[in-house]
């Protein structure tokens, strides 16, 4: 091996190495006592958890570079830039399945029914994918990974599932009926899918059914244009995170009858119908408000119809319920953004939250023009006021919190 002596000024023809290792790594066998650093020349020289020698690159033992993966494993299976093994972050860094899981593994092929509608297979495989879901349902794999534009109606009944989504990927129907029942004991996630486009009034794109005890969590999906509502929730427990409900006619999510919840950094807007919408954004019921959750929510430009007992954005009827740190702007009722119950109804409170009646001073990015885009911009008066403690640790888009000296009120957190 060659040893290479840390100092201040590098010798002509000699590779640079990291003058802090040894220090921050004593006990590495690479380093001697006198602060020296050994380069490597094979993997042979090499020890974990840095069994892989960068030659000719750096000459450091490292955990893994673009050609010598197979340290990478676990929760960690992808060499990074800098040739450390981290999680997947998209399903293309995941070859051999094309299924990045949520916990940074990729998932065994044989772990996952495909779904493209393009397809005509039968075994639900990556090679010969299922055309519909309910076939994919039927190899009882416990992931499902969907390409494409799926038209079908959805129910699992007492099914544990995790399904997974491509860019693009949506579930919609061109017949009356849910998109998405979930009903008896059943454990569902899903991440990235969009589900749009349930039809018939009072019929949401994706409903949580009376008595059941589902335990349902939606992450970075989207839910719009579904005529009877968003979600609908009746019963089990829903977690809403990282995702956009808009454009829902009946409303965005609507909570009742002693379900627990949890909704956290996501944008709600649009949703609601200010002639026939009892509510636009959000309507929590009978809940347990020791359970439940609202937090760090972008609700605005909701609508609702003329009445006292309707709200645009919030309505929330839970004794004793905190709802710390949303942005409730410019909803309405009777088209109205400044009547008394436009922004919030009910006995809840919103400790550091901004609830108006306009948009003055949010600085969103896209309020008026479609797309429409409620991320907030520099300037923004809710920057570092979500001072109500928390354990929210990331915003919508996954950017960490707080940026600053406190979090930003909202969905939203601004990164400079």
């Amino acid at each position: 091996m060659i040893r290479i002596i840390v100092a201040f000024a590098l010798v002509a023809g000699c590779k640079e190495t990291n003058p802090l290792f040894c220090e921050g790594h004593p006990d590495d066998p690479r380093c001697t006592t006198d602060g020296s650093i050994v380069a490597c020349t094979s993997n042979a020289d090499c020890f974990a958890p840095t069994p892989v020698c960068d030659a000719p690159g750096t000459m450091m033992c490292v955990e893994c570079t673009s050609d010598q993966t197979d340290a990478c494993t676990g929760t960690s299976p992808v060499c990074g830039d800098d040739l450390a093994c981290r999680g997947c972050a998209a399903h293309v860094e995941c070859p051999a399945s094309d299924a990045c899981l949520p916990d940074g593994a990729c998932a065994n092929e044989a772990d996952v029914a495909y779904v493209d509608p393009t397809g005509g297979g039968t075994a639900c495989t990556l090679a010969s994918p299922c055309s519909e879901v309910s076939a994919a349902l039927a190899t009882t794999r416990a992931v499902l990974k969907l390409t494409g534009i799926t038209n079908e109606q959805v129910t699992l009944d007492n099914r544990n599932v995790t399904i997974l989504a491509d860019p693009g990927a949506k579930l919609t129907d061109t017949s009356n009926g849910i998109l998405l029942k979930i009903d008896g004991t059943s454990q569902v996630s899903i991440y990235d899918l969009e589900i749009s486009g349930a039809s018939g009034l009072g019929i949401p794109g994706i409903s949580l059914q009376l008595g059941n005890a589902s335990d349902v969590l939606l992450t970075r999906v989207k839910v719009d244009a579904n005529q009877g509502g968003g979600i609908s929730s009746s019963g089990g427990t829903l977690t809403v995170t990282q995702s956009t409900l808009s454009g829902n006619q009946g409303g965005g999510i609507s909570v009742s009858a002693g379900a627990t919840f949890t909704i956290t950094n996501n944008f709600v807007f649009r949703n609601g119908d200010q002639d026939t919408g009892t509510f636009g954004g959000i309507n929590l019921g009978v809940a347990s408000a020791g359970l439940s959750r609202l937090e760090f929510n972008t609700i605005v430009d909701n609508r609702a119809s003329s009445g006292a007992t309707r709200a645009g954005g919030v309505i929330c009827d839970i004794v004793g319920f905190s709802a710390a740190n949303n942005l409730v702007a410019r909803n309405s009722v009777g088209g109205n953004s400044s009547a008394a119950n436009a922004q919030t109804l009910g006995v809840c409170s919103y400790p550091t939250s901004t609830i108006q009646s306009d948009v003055a001073g949010l600085s969103f990015a896209s309020p008026d023009t479609n797309p429409f885009d409620y991320h907030v911009m520099v300037g923004s008066s809710v920057i570092e006021q979500a001072t109500t403690v928390s354990n929210i640790v990331i915003d919508v888009d996954g950017d960490s919190r707080p940026q600053g000296a406190a979090s930003d009120i909202g969905a939203d957190e601004f990164a400079p």
